[in-house]
């Protein structure tokens, strides 16, 4: 399996804490750019191929010239980012998308990750983290999660596409991308029994990935993983400070 890595470095600091600014992605966490360790993780997985660090319109190149990786400048959201990303790697294999605002991902919940998309061949993966992981280990934490047949989820950070997917569904992604936060408006797009399914809890993981694998007229797998760090991103300054607090030096980082 072929990956290649797209870095999403967007995002405003000023949105996580008033004081802060410039790019969310350079936040310092522990006196590490918070993008920093995302790399370090990806940099630690032999499985990977390329990675590109995809910046938005404006930002100082030069401020992320210390992290290894290809820079993808000027790029407008999520999936603008990810085509470019397949314009600049060769089209074959898998785009893997990773959140620059994850600092407590592991190189071994990557690792984890791939390990379980290459036991089950499919077009798209996306990951999902029990609810039950995800207190377990950050108490307290306020996630979205949405109820399933199988039980809580909320989603993660780490995605991943075969290229050509990816370009055959632009249109049908950037829908997806803007509903992201609303998980109703989601499971609206798959039909009226899905929404009656949906709030009943009786809507399984096997369901969602049928209707969604006819939508782009692929496979797509539903991921569960129980690394609940690949769940958490820093959007808050709650989030701010449970990251501070796992990555401290007492934590062994």
């Amino acid at each position: 399996m072929k990956i290649d890595v797209v870095v999403l470095a967007g995002g405003d600091a000023s949105k996580v804490g008033s004081e802060l600014n410039g790019p969310k992605s350079l936040i310092k966490i522990c006196g590490r750019p918070m993008i920093d360790y995302v790399m370090d993780a990806l940099g630690q997985c032999a499985v990977l191929g390329e990675i590109a660090i995809a910046l938005p319109p404006g930002a100082d190149q030069a401020a992320f010239t210390d992290f290894s990786g290809r820079i993808i400048p000027d790029t407008h959201g999520v999936i603008n980012a990810m085509l470019k990303a397949t314009e600049l790697f060769d089209d074959e294999g898998y785009l893997m998308a990773v959140s620059s605002d994850a600092p407590m991902i592991s190189a071994q919940a990557i690792d984890d990750f791939v390990k379980r998309c290459e036991s089950d061949p499919a077009d798209l993966y996306y990951t999902i983290i029990p609810k039950t992981v995800c207190e377990m280990a950050f108490p307290g934490s306020k996630r979205t999660y949405f109820r399933l047949k199988e039980g809580a989820f909320t989603g993660g950070n780490v995605h991943m596409i075969k290229k050509s997917t990816f370009v055959n569904n632009l249109s049908l992604e950037e829908q997806i991308f803007a509903m992201r936060k609303k998980p109703i408006s989601l499971i609206r797009m798959l039909g009226v029994s899905f929404v009656l399914k949906f709030a009943r809890g009786r809507l399984s993981i096997t369901s969602v990935e049928e209707k969604a694998g006819a939508a782009f007229h692929a496979e797509v797998r539903a991921i569960i993983t129980t690394y609940p760090e690949l769940g958490v991103d820093v959007d808050k300054p709650e989030d701010l400070e449970l990251a501070e607090a796992f990555l401290k030096p007492s934590n062994g980082v």
